[in-house]
């Protein structure tokens, strides 16, 4: 753990607690979530994807597995992250459908969502102890590129959840990044699980893009797509 990450784990928590003061005054809505989906996405496949990959040596002696079948296990625990997130996408649709009906999201729904991504932060908290900064700008970055992201999920949890999210919800999620961070550096965390935990992350923040920041890309939102999409590209291949 150093100073650089504990500045990050603190700009997350930042975040967080101010995205219900965060207002669009440039942007439209579209633009915005365009923007942060392409920036997403640029950072799963021109970093996570790579640096997942380099775990695939530590699964290959854990697990005694050639190569092919290590990094099986590695897209498998990315592909565990696109399911997981996918079925709470799928009830979260469900819960919306029974809103419309009787005005009030569903309790169970609510917890079952925030104790997802609480997890999800919380992990997150975890890994960010393991990241070996080379500088204060790629530092930056990945706080650039989850923190957007996290701001989104703000945006997507206040708006089906209301009071409950800003009563409960916020407190848990912030709760959960510093949690993550705590334990992650008082603990030893082997190569192997900062590998699966990585890949299982990469597989949410995928589908997260998909499912709450590109279907905004119409008209001038596939513009900002693009923009998020080729600057991110840019600036991480260029570190």
């Amino acid at each position: 753990m150093t100073a650089t990450s504990l500045a990050v784990a603190l700009g997350f928590t930042f975040i967080h607690i101010g995205s219900r003061h965060f207002k669009l005054r440039v942007f439209t809505v579209n633009q915005f979530t365009s923007f942060v989906g392409g920036i997403s996405l640029a950072y799963v496949f021109f970093h996570l994807i790579p640096t997942i990959r380099t775990y695939e040596h530590e699964v290959m002696e854990s697990f005694n597995v050639n190569a092919a079948n290590a990094s099986h296990v590695i897209f498998g625990s990315m592909l565990l992250g696109i399911i997981l997130f996918y079925f709470l996408e799928v009830a979260l649709k469900s819960s919306r459908l029974k809103m419309m009906k009787n005005t009030q999201p569903s309790t169970a729904m609510f917890w079952a969502q925030i104790g997802s991504y609480f997890m999800y932060n919380f992990i997150i908290g975890i890994l960010l102890t393991t990241q070996q900064f080379q500088s204060s700008v790629t530092a930056l970055f990945y706080l650039l590129a989850i923190g957007i992201h996290f701001l989104t999920n703000d945006w997507v949890l206040r708006h089906h959840f209301k009071s409950l999210y800003d009563s409960y919800g916020l407190k848990l999620l912030v709760i959960g990044v510093l949690a993550g961070f705590v334990l992650g550096a008082n603990i030893h965390v082997s190569h192997l699980l900062v590998g699966l935990l990585e890949a299982f992350v990469a597989g949410g923040l995928t589908l997260n893009a998909i499912k709450d920041e590109l279907p905004a890309c119409r008209g001038t939102g596939l513009t900002s797509f693009m923009v998020g999409l080729s600057l991110y590209s840019v600036l991480l291949l260029a570190l």
